[in-house]
């Protein structure tokens, strides 16, 4: 007999031919219960996931919209509560571990799962997930930095954006990318790669002022909302967490790392949403990064109406 409660499962794959062969299989057993929704892209999936709970998510990590590891990286930015099973038809065994040093509950193989493979892999992501973050986790709460993800500051933005609009005050947003992330974490491990995204957290945090918002966007990304500041003031603070950045560095132990960041801004538009502005500051960052890295860059737009906070 099938339980009674069943298990919310998105499927991001895009392959018609595999997502059907996938939902066969888990439909197939008698003993649980699965109810399935279907994303092709990423795009897609992160849409279902701002509307829906799952309980469990099974990614290809080849989409049309996404490379190696970055739909694992966005959905666990988005909520990293859910657990998430990696299923690829690639050999590359690097890549997959790698899935699993950043929290990939399992990785799976095209072609060499059978229905109870698969069903076991489901079942005990969510076990572990449980296990390992509490049935109280923090829907909006970044694990690894304890600060707000990706999700509450979506949120956060029409709040914040509508009082400065009430109050005639400008708004501004940054989005960080740690420089070079890569070699951090190919050199000293994942270890120390976590342990240096948890100190620009703290940086971030300690640097902005009552009334804004610091998040981490996503693997090695952070953002900043900042109402009240205009487009001057904004640049100023962004340069001054630069060269704190930059100028300061960090020590784990007898090990020390200098790492630097890149930063996109802009100053938000009367009635902007919030996927307008994130694309604006989005551009914005990747001419930070593909102009020499450790700096910032503002995307000039028409200015907000509003005039910056005192």
């Amino acid at each position: 007999m099938a339980d009674s409660s069943p298990i919310r499962l998105l499927l991001i794959e895009d392959s018609d031919i595999d997502a059907m062969f996938v939902t066969r299989l888990l439909q197939s057993n008698p003993k649980i219960t699965f109810k399935i929704d279907h994303a092709t892209t990423l795009a897609d999936a992160l849409v279902l996931l701002r509307e829906i709970e799952f309980d469990a998510s099974l990614v290809d990590l080849h989409l049309p919209d996404a490379v190696e590891l970055e739909a694992f990286e966005q959905i666990r930015a988005l909520d990293a509560r859910i657990p998430i099973v990696v299923f690829t038809g690639s050999d590359d065994e690097n890549l997959a571990l790698r899935a699993i040093e950043s929290g990939a509950q399992d990785v799976m193989a095209k072609g060499h799962v059978t229905g109870q493979m698969l069903f076991r892999a489901v079942r005990f992501a969510i076990a572990r997930q449980l296990k390992v973050m509490g049935f109280k986790a923090d829907a909006d709460t970044d694990p690894l930095t304890g600060m707000p993800n990706r999700r509450h500051l979506e949120s956060q933005f029409v709040e914040m954006h509508a009082v400065a609009q009430q109050k005639n005050q400008a708004m501004s947003i940054a989005l960080f990318d740690v420089d070079h992330f890569k070699l951090v974490n190919d050199e000293y491990g994942h270890f120390i790669g976590d342990a240096v995204l948890k100190e620009i957290a703290n940086v971030l945090l300690k640097s902005i002022e009552q009334g804004m918002l610091a998040s981490r966007f996503g693997g090695e990304e952070f953002a900043l909302l900042m109402p009240g500041y205009d487009i001057a003031q904004a640049t100023t603070l962004v340069e001054r967490i630069l060269d704190k950045l930059a100028n300061e560095p960090m020590t784990f132990d007898s090990l020390t790392i200098t790492v630097t960041a890149s930063a996109g801004l802009i100053a938000v538009k009367d009635d902007e949403s919030w996927g307008a502005a994130y694309v604006a500051c989005d551009e914005a960052l990747y001419e930070a990064k593909t102009s020499g890295r450790n700096r910032v860059v503002i995307n000039s737009r028409e200015p907000n109406r509003g005039t910056a906070k005192n």
